[in-house]
């Protein structure tokens, strides 16, 4: 017998949280042990570099484990929602963002993230990690426009102002400005914002009409 929507979703909300909490964790931790690191000024994926005093761990316990996580999250969310065909996709491409994650963590960019000569590794690094957020834009996006077409206005609302954030964090990560640091966190405390949103209105009774 199958496990109803209703025990599904308090497992996703509880994952997603899971999931928000080993990468806030990793994060923290790899900027407290990492020699003169700025959160504001540099990447979070500087962390998980090759030869960084913090590369495995982080990697391992962190961005791995939240990539994974989000992912079956989103899957879960996918499946709760299956009956609206906008809902399921907005969903596979929350799972892309997770998929890109991991893809980030298993193979992590070159010291320091550096683009000169960049290697194999560091070069799927950023082909994982870009596509990863550019399916999570996308895909908040299209969540805040089903919620808004399912009355769910406070969903719509986070995931407007996700979305926003987002693509401003997203430019500032991709032109590398000065405070490229805080622009990727700004963007991953959307993103994070966003998912554990989702997972507690599903844990309230969210669903898709037919």
């Amino acid at each position: 017998m199958g496990l109803s929507d209703a025990v599904l979703s308090r497992l996703a909300f509880g994952i997603a949280l899971l999931g928000v909490g080993v990468l806030l964790v990793a994060v923290v931790w790899g900027g407290a042990v990492y020699p003169d690191y700025d959160h504001a000024r540099q990447f979070m994926s500087e962390l998980g570099a090759t030869g960084a005093v913090t590369q495995s761990k982080v990697n391992a316990w962190g961005y791995i484990p939240n990539g994974l996580l989000i992912t079956v999250f989103s899957l879960l969310a996918a499946w709760i929602l299956k009956r609206s065909a906008l809902a399921v996709a907005f969903c596979l491409l929350l799972a892309g963002n997770g998929v890109g994650m991991m893809g980030a963590g298993v193979y992590p960019c070159d010291f320091e993230c550096s683009r000169s000569d960049p290697s194999a590794a560091a070069l799927l690094h950023d082909l994982f990690g870009g596509l990863g957020y550019l399916c999570a834009i996308l895909g908040v996006g299209l969540a805040a426009l089903w919620a808004w077409k399912n009355s769910a206005p406070r969903l719509a609302t986070t995931g407007l102002i996700a979305l926003i954030v987002s693509i401003v964090g997203f430019y500032g990560v991709v032109a590398e400005v000065e405070l490229q640091g805080l622009f990727q966190r700004a963007m991953e405390g959307a993103l994070a914002t966003f998912m554990l949103s989702l997972g507690w209105a599903l844990m309230k009774g969210l669903r898709a009409r037919q």
